[in-house]
């Protein structure tokens, strides 16, 4: 309900810059080849999904949200999009190259189930990528953590949490996955929060985030976690 509804002046948070930087940890550790499957767990109005078309994949968007999968078809039709339970999708096992979760773990109050099915359609030596905001960043969790004094909770679903470099980490061994590098990083800038606050030092959050970036510790405490393992 929260993304048909916000959907309507479409979900796409993130600037050029942000895109850009987590693109290049999906080339750098993911290297996609021309024409592999790509599937993209949590694709809501197909915001990042359209950025992979320069990677030249055979790449299907799932999400939920009737409204957010309607929506990305009208823009991107060079793209396959279906509505579907990224926890129990009906693609055949053993069928995909890539599977991405477009922002979407931190969602799931235990996001185990998804891991798994993506363990299942992946062929083996397929391989996942993930981003999601980092509970060890200061700034996420002063501005998204509930036990914050100043969390917003404007522009967020209710089971909407931060994530940690060691849960994650749990979830993507357990469900089978090896080699797996999960590491965190900054330079993820915004073009859009819903707090008026958070509008007002947005500009100041984003060259932060910037500088941030090149620290040495930002590996462990940048804003977002990416995850790369392989079947």
């Amino acid at each position: 309900e929260f993304f048909d509804k916000f959907c309507e002046m479409d979900y796409d948070v993130f600037g050029k810059n942000g895109y850009d930087r987590i693109l290049n940890e999906f080339k750098r550790f993911i290297k996609p080849k021309k024409g592999e499957k790509l599937v993209d767990f949590g694709c809501g109005t197909g915001a990042f999904t359209k950025y992979l078309l320069r990677y030249k994949l055979d790449i299907t968007g799932i999400d939920i949200s009737p409204k957010s999968i309607e929506l990305a078809k009208k823009r991107f039709s060079k793209i396959n999009f279906i509505v579907g339970d990224i926890e129990k999708t009906k693609i055949k096992s053993n069928s995909v190259d890539i599977v991405l979760f477009s922002g979407v773990l931190h969602h799931f109050d235990d996001f185990t189930k998804t891991v798994k099915e993506a363990y299942r359609i992946l062929k083996p030596e397929g391989r996942i990528f993930a981003y999601d905001p980092n509970k060890n960043n200061p700034v996420m969790w002063l501005y998204r953590d509930n036990k914050s004094p100043i969390c917003s909770k404007k522009g967020r679903t209710d089971n909407e949490r931060l994530l940690t470099i060691c849960e994650i980490k749990k979830v993507v061994k357990c469900a089978g996955f090896t080699k797996n590098k999960i590491y965190a990083i900054s330079g993820v800038t915004f073009k859009y929060v819903e707090s008026n606050l958070g509008k007002l030092i947005l500009p100041i959050y984003n060259l932060f985030e910037i500088l941030f970036d090149y620290l040495p510790f930002s590996n462990r405490f940048g804003s977002f976690i990416i995850t790369c393992a392989k079947k």
